[in-house]
């Protein structure tokens, strides 16, 4: 059967002209685009009301992709209206040359997929149809309007207008009594824009939200010439960056600073407006309740200072919800608009609208007669415009059906069982958290590249694997639920806003730079999570991540740190000195540094004589202290009723191997002469070590052995037993997450000092482990050398050692000591738990 299409775009905005470009004139395929409106533009078509305008920076919301794009157009607001960008988007539609390639005014009305022919059927609203091998379904996110809960609508005798369907012309409210229902971005930038020119206007708000100032004004000259000399370096940082902007990086905590400190920083980034607000103050303030606090009553404060009545200034200040776990909002003289004598507000939560009628609005408690009303009542997001026309793949099975329980898919882009068909800036993508165009870029690389590969291949069809939709699916939402947008119940970004719509996650909330990571692995990997004409396909290392793993990867990415394998060594530790707030508080006792014998000593309230652990902190034998890990020991004390004594030993480079081991070796020697003097039992003493300590902990049971110094138990949490490890792990996650090949390399390179590795500093090179201490064993998942603590167990169980082997799926190296941020390191303690309970036990 010949097929007319090679591509089918649907939708003419940032997307799908992008997407025409890509296709026809970088991949030479055959491309048709539709277009529900009468022109391109897509949102910025149909969102014509008065004071339409983008919050995020005009010269950053633009295409990056075109060095002729970037240098000639020239914005003249910092932050464009709807009709500068509307005219952006037709004068690179032009510069492009894509509008012959688009049918305006037609709407699709299904979409089909064909298994025997292998492409799509694509019905319009003028009752042809076409086919095409590929879909690229670019309708956007926000497209379709929420249609409000109250009836009568269609009574009101007056003039009624949606904001996301206005009309092309100008609307004069000079004279008239005027209600805009809705105070999210929208009902905000028309209510600054109309209140002045009203005879009165009644605002019906149900949610207040944290408006900042949008700080707009003239582009400066300088810095746009600036920015179209030097887009390539500015728009790859913005890719780095939250929100793909190139703001100042945020300090780490709101309260790691005195108030005072705080308020300045807020003063700062309020006076420069914005996302900078959000994006440049403090890293913690969308994981921590307390820190989002901070913001949301400096917010609260500012809004209490510009509204002259207090009742109205509180009806104002949001209560219900925490600052950004709606969408941001911006304003320039919104609140000021509430000091107007004709400017009434309405408490929609305490007085619910029942119903529109045919002369006004009314509430439980009041009916208000209106010349015009304006609906800002917001948008069915992400799976509203995807399933605004019925799309059928495999054995007949609908999207909206597939998707009854919430959207599933993978990396927002494909749907198992509807092969071909590629959603950009789709549900559980991180569109919406952060500069559009460039994600929209880079989804549609992605998606190009998968065209080609399947074409290059011979293949007929690509899609993603029922395997990588669960894993993706999975992740998205256990992010969701640990983050504080999980706290929030009527956004859109959890479908909270429609009533009966399926609530839950909708948005990688784990941010830009970590989701384009993941996209570049899967790419690289040939795809992986996608499988051609059915082929098997496994998953990119990052997309197998645990949620709270993926949130410390995606904060490290966000932080712009220098790497591991670039840091100095003193900013090293200074950085594993810091990480000390990753672990879960210990609780209070007794506890003793013994400097002689450079150990520090825990001693829990329980009934003596208790076993002995002897914990070797990791830190790549450069980094690490005492200290560093004292929450950690606390809590191993207390939980495992056992004496911990942590070992302060030698670090590198100042103090190469052998060094390290043998302070390690005299910790444990110390604590077999010495342990019973603190209530400690010598009889029953196990040595634990994680990473680098792994390395030293099994070194002294090999050591203990040969020197008759009875251990009952070694501990070994991703040890590194070898730098020369052969283990496919090496290979696999060379370039992270956290830990890279590089990183490990220089650390076993400062470490040895120039000295070989051999057995008495790679325990998998040992002669022999026979009769060592019985072993656990715990590796993860997602780390370089995971491989090393499976081989180094292999041995052990090889020496007839009693051994114990776990690895924790979809956690990455470090993860025991970042228990504050990874709920599912509890399983790690846990075990250990349950097996030092085994070992220790009184004879």
């Amino acid at each position: 059967m010949t097929v007319d299409h090679d591509v089918v775009v649907i939708g003419a905005g940032f997307s799908g002209l992008y997407a025409v470009h890509k296709f026809r004139d970088q991949l030479g395929l055959s491309v048709q685009g539709f277009e529900a409106a009468g022109g391109v533009g897509g949102t910025w078509w149909f969102n014509r009301y008065p004071g339409a305008r983008c919050d995020t920076e005009s010269v950053h919301y633009s295409y990056s992709f075109s060095d002729e794009l970037q240098r000639e157009w020239r914005w003249t607001e910092k932050y464009a209206g709807q009709q500068e960008i509307l005219d952006y988007l037709e004068w690179a539609a032009d510069k492009l040359d894509v509008r012959r390639s688009f049918r305006l005014d037609t709407r699709v009305t299904s979409l089909t997929w064909d298994e025997v022919s292998a492409h799509w059927t694509v019905a319009t609203s003028d009752g042809a149809e076409c086919t095409a091998r590929f879909v690229i379904s670019a309708v956007g996110a926000m497209s379709v309007p929420k249609r409000p809960e109250f009836t009568g609508i269609d009574s009101f005798a007056g003039e009624l207008y949606w904001t996301s369907s206005w009309p092309d012309r100008q609307v004069d409210f000079a004279g008239k009594r005027v209600a805009v229902v809705g105070t999210g971005s929208t009902g905000i930038q028309v209510i600054q824009e109309i209140a002045p020119n009203t005879r009165h206007l009644t605002v019906f708000q149900r949610t207040p939200n944290y408006a900042v100032p949008l700080g707009n004004g003239p582009v400066d000259a300088e810095q746009q010439r600036w920015n179209a000399e030097n887009w390539k370096e500015l728009r790859g940082d913005s890719r780095e960056r939250v929100g793909d902007l190139p703001y100042d990086r945020p300090a780490p905590s709101a309260l790691a600073v005195d108030p005072e400190e705080r308020t300045r920083v807020y003063d700062r980034e309020w006076q420069h407006g914005g996302f900078r607000f959000l994006t440049s103050t403090f890293g913690d303030l969308m994981v921590n309740e307390t820190a989002n606090e901070t913001a949301a009553s400096y917010i609260r404060d500012r809004i209490r200072e510009r509204v002259h009545d207090p009742v109205t200034a509180e009806l104002l200040c949001p209560d219900d919800h925490l600052y950004g776990t709606k969408r941001p909002t911006f304003e320039t003289s919104y609140y000021e608009a509430f000091s107007l004598a004709h400017v009434d507000l309405v408490d929609v939560r305490s007085a619910p609208i029942e119903a529109i009628t045919p002369t006004g609005i009314r509430t439980t408690q009041a009916s208000y007669d209106f010349d015009a009303i304006i609906l800002a009542t917001g948008f069915d997001a992400f799976t509203g415009p995807a399933l605004t026309f019925p799309t059928t793949g495999r054995d007949g099975v609908s999207l909206r059906d597939t998707w009854a329980d919430g959207p599933a898919n993978y990396l927002g882009l494909q749907v198992a069982g509807y092969p071909n068909l590629f959603t950009i800036s789709g549900p559980l993508s991180v569109v919406s958290q952060t500069n559009s165009p460039l994600i929209i870029e880079d989804q549609i690389d992605f998606a190009a590249d998968a065209v080609q590969t399947t074409l290059s291949r011979g293949a007929r069809t690509v899609e993603a694997t029922p395997e990588a939709e669960k894993a993706w699916t999975r992740l998205v939402n256990d992010v969701y639920r640990m983050s504080l947008f999980a706290k929030t119940e009527k956004s859109w970004y959890t479908g909270g806003n429609i009533e009966g719509k399926p609530k839950g996650a909708y948005v990688f909330f784990a941010g830009s730079p970590l989701y384009r990571q993941i996209m570049v692995q899967a790419a690289e990997s040939g795809f992986a999570g996608l499988s051609f004409d059915g082929a098997a396909s496994s998953l990119p290392p990052l997309a197998r991540l645990d949620a709270g793993a993926a949130l410390v990867v995606a904060g490290m990415l966000n932080s712009g740190a220098a790497t591991m394998e670039e840091a100095p060594v003193e900013e090293l530790r200074a950085m594993n000195e810091a990480g000390a707030h990753m672990q879960v508080p210990g609780p209070v006792m007794r506890v003793e540094d013994v400097s002689d014998a450079r150990v520090r000593v825990y001693l829990p309230s329980a009934e003596g004589p208790l076993p002995a652990v002897v914990f070797c902190h990791g830190g790549g034998f450069i980094s690490g202290s005492l200290d560093s890990v004292d929450p950690t020991c606390r809590r191993l004390a207390a939980e495992n009723g056992v004496v911990v004594v942590s070992v302060d030993y030698r670090l590198a480079p100042e103090h190469p191997f052998p060094a390290a081991t043998q302070d390690t070796f005299a910790a444990l020697r110390w604590t077999h002469e010495h342990i019973a003097e603190y209530g400690g039992d010598p009889a029953r003493i196990a040595v634990m070590g994680e990473s680098a300590g792994g390395n030293l902990a099994a070194l002294a049971a090999i050591r203990a052995r040969d020197e008759g110094i009875p251990l009952a138990a070694q501990v070994l949490i991703y040890p590194t037993t070898d730098p020369e490890s052969p283990g496919a792990s090496h290979a696999e996650f060379a370039h992270g997450p956290f830990l890279t090949a590089a990183t490990h390399d220089r650390f076993w390179g400062l470490y040895l000092g120039g000295a070989e590795v051999t057995e008495a500093n790679a325990p998998l090179r040992a002669k022999s482990l026979a009769g060592t201490a019985p072993a656990l064993v715990i590796t993860s998942e997602i780390d370089l050398i995971r491989d090393e603590g499976q081989q180094y167990a292999q041995a052990l169980a090889a020496a007839d050692v009693p051994v114990e082997y776990q690895c924790f799926d979809g956690l990455i190296h470090g993860s025991f000591t970042m228990s504050a941020l990874i709920p599912s390191v509890k399983g790690m303690y846990d075990l250990i738990q349950e097996y030092l309970a085994s070992k220790l036990q009184r004879a």
